[in-house]
């Protein structure tokens, strides 16, 4: 018998055992992730179809777990509920893939959820949904010049829309404070853009205007900061209290004094 002939059968590579990458968040038992039910519970779990490649995903994600696109969520969807601010018609609920908007037939002014434009901004996919969905903006006409004088760029008159889901006034203000876009927002419900204004805040982001926007808030964070160490400085420079407990300290060192004042005033009449 040979050395070889000794030697034990050999029953392959060993293949440690891996361990569930998805749980079911019910009973916390190993599942598949694109696994409709819980074999052991029979909880939902799969609930989420991307609207890229259609597989199944967990209910928590936020992200297809094939493809990565950004999955459906409720805070994303739009009713298609209210009227244009300008036309009164009826809006029209679409998508840009998982990111639902409301579409005036008539002008293409859009209304988007807080949470649907902050998607719209963070994710490149929708990003590029909207450059290929949205149509552009139209020039607007300028009324002819006067005969011997320059044609002027006067802006608009301001006009402040109603809310198409409360019909309250919505607030009026300059995305990101230098993009030159004004946008119409309802604290409750929403975020109102004129036709192309979100492709143009879609442009104004990827040309740097995210750079710019923190660059911008960290120059106002510093000129706050410089601003407090001055008053600071004077504060200290002329004796004021700068904080409560200075404050309280300083009242106190003024309550001794009186006391001692007092004090001293009682034992001269005493004495007398």
């Amino acid at each position: 018998m040979s050395a070889e002939d000794s030697r034990p059968a050999d029953r392959g590579a060993f293949s440690p055992p891996e361990a569930p990458t998805f749980r079911c968040p019910s009973c916390g038992a190993p599942a598949a992730r694109d696994a409709r039910g819980c074999v052991h519970c029979g909880s939902l779990l799969a609930t989420k179809r991307c609207v890229t490649c259609f597989a199944l995903s967990p209910r928590e994600a936020e992200r297809c777990v094939k493809c990565g696109a950004l999955l459906p969520a409720a805070a994303f969807v739009a009713e298609g509920s209210g009227r244009c601010p300008d036309c009164r018609l009826d809006l029209v609920a679409h998508a840009f893939g998982a990111v639902g908007y409301s579409e005036c037939p008539r002008c293409a002014g859009l209304f988007l959820k807080r949470e649907a434009f902050e998607a719209v901004t963070k994710d490149a996919d929708t990003r590029a949904k909207v450059r290929l969905a949205e149509p552009p903006a139209e020039a607007v006409p300028t009324a002819p010049a006067a005969p011997g004088k320059k044609a002027s760029g006067a802006l608009p008159a301001v006009k402040y829309r109603a809310c198409p889901s409360c019909a309250k006034l919505m607030n009026r203000s300059n995305y990101g404070g230098g993009s030159g876009i004004v946008l119409d927002a309802c604290r409750d419900h929403g975020l109102w853009f004129d036709r192309g204004e979100l492709a143009a805040i879609v442009a104004f982001l990827e040309k740097g205007g995210w750079d710019r926007i923190r660059a911008r808030e960290r120059e106002k964070l510093s000129e706050e900061v410089r601003n407090l160490q001055t008053r600071r400085d004077f504060s200290r420079s002329v004796g004021m209290p700068t904080s409560d407990w200075d404050r309280n300290q300083q009242g106190l060192d003024a309550l001794g004094g009186i006391a001692g004042l007092l004090t001293a005033l009682a034992g001269w009449f005493l004495k007398r």
